[in-house]
């Protein structure tokens, strides 16, 4: 059955069937079929090659974890290239929609630590790390002085330096401040001692990586 419905951030997709089942909500959604440019060689083409279903985590809806099943075509041109539709919904190769990611993103740069902004999104703390990595980093600019006041929270990052990262911020008004690009005492110790001057509190979580800063640095 066609469902004619106003999703926010779905307006290019038919809703063919929505359902719920405990706490989570289904939407199961479709394209209008259309021709589409070849981009190997740039003629248009209307034929279809395939299907395949992929199911793509969206804000919540209704105060419900939400998912899309998206029925995805494939086109063929004659030319031999397949190639999927496209859509500003979700990225390739992502699982999440833009406008997922996007909030998450902000939040994670609002938010006071990654377990309290991941969990109202159904996900991994490591997820919104990475979110904020991407987002925040490029932000950063370099610090001179800490406040009197910062948080010191670790996360799984991807530089060769280190498996984790350790992200500084305002400890009163979160805001991000800077990434070290690893969690050992070496890194750590240097950098309070050249900018922490003013610094009389440190908040940090239970890591037994961090518990040695918890000293006067």
């Amino acid at each position: 059955m066609h469902f004619t419905m106003n999703v926010p951030g779905l307006e290019e997709f038919n809703v063919m069937k929505t359902e719920t089942v405990g706490s989570t909500y289904y939407i199961y959604v479709e394209k209008e079929r259309k021709a589409h440019r070849c981009p190997a060689c740039g003629e248009r083409t209307n034929c279809v090659h395939d299907y395949r279903i992929q199911k793509i985590q969206h804000l919540k809806m209704f105060e419900r974890t939400s998912y899309l099943f998206y029925r995805k075509r494939r086109y063929a041109c004659s030319c031999g290239k397949k190639f999927p539709e496209k859509t500003r919904v979700v990225d390739r190769y992502q699982r999440h929609t833009v406008e997922w990611n996007q909030a998450l993103g902000l939040r994670t740069i609002q938010g006071k630590n990654f377990k309290d902004t991941a969990d109202p999104f159904h996900t991994s703390p490591s997820t919104a790390m990475r979110r904020f990595d991407r987002l925040a980093a490029p932000m950063i600019q370099e610090v001179k002085e800490l406040p009197e006041v910062i948080a010191i929270d670790e996360y799984k990052g991807d530089t060769d330096q280190g498996k984790y990262q350790v992200l500084i911020a305002d400890g009163r008004t979160g805001e991000p401040l800077d990434i070290l690009p690893d969690r050992t005492a070496a890194t750590i110790k240097p950098y309070l001692r050249e900018k922490g001057a003013k610094v009389e509190i440190v908040v940090m979580d239970t890591s037994p990586s961090l518990n040695p800063l918890s000293s006067r640095h």
